[in-house]
């Protein structure tokens, strides 16, 4: 899979490390979090954003949307994350729910990704008159 040279390739490289540093090298502190299941949420969105910008490259571009490749991308960086995080980090813990959150946030970009695709070759089809 070769990857659009765009700004949203560039946006995703900027969020993919600032990622890894929030998850890996970034240790947790003290402070109980905001809400119930916190963690579970910023995972979600974290992998969200991540597939987004991805796949907005390929949007941007007139692209298709390599979703298979996407996919195996985000099941790669979550269990490398996960495993990351327990092999790595004295705070935090490598878990199978923030997997499945991390995966679920992808499924919904991949999601979104494929309605505003489909929305963009619509409006890029001329009218029959």
């Amino acid at each position: 899979m070769k990857l659009p040279a765009n700004k949203f390739t560039l946006f995703a490289a900027v969020w993919l490390a600032a990622g890894i540093y929030a998850l890996i090298f970034r240790e947790s502190g003290n402070a109980p979090p905001p809400f119930p299941h916190f963690d579970k949420a910023a995972h979600f969105a974290l992998f969200f954003a991540q597939i987004w910008l991805l796949a907005k490259a390929f949007i941007h571009d007139g692209l298709k949307i390599p979703y298979r490749g996407l996919l195996a991308f985000a099941l790669l960086f979550a269990a490398g994350s996960e495993w990351a995080q327990a092999a790595f980090t004295a705070t935090r813990e490598g878990s199978v729910g923030d997997g499945i959150a991390d995966m679920l946030g992808a499924s919904a970009a991949l999601w979104l990704a494929a309605k505003t695709a489909a929305v963009k070759k619509t409006a890029r089809r001329p009218s029959a008159q």
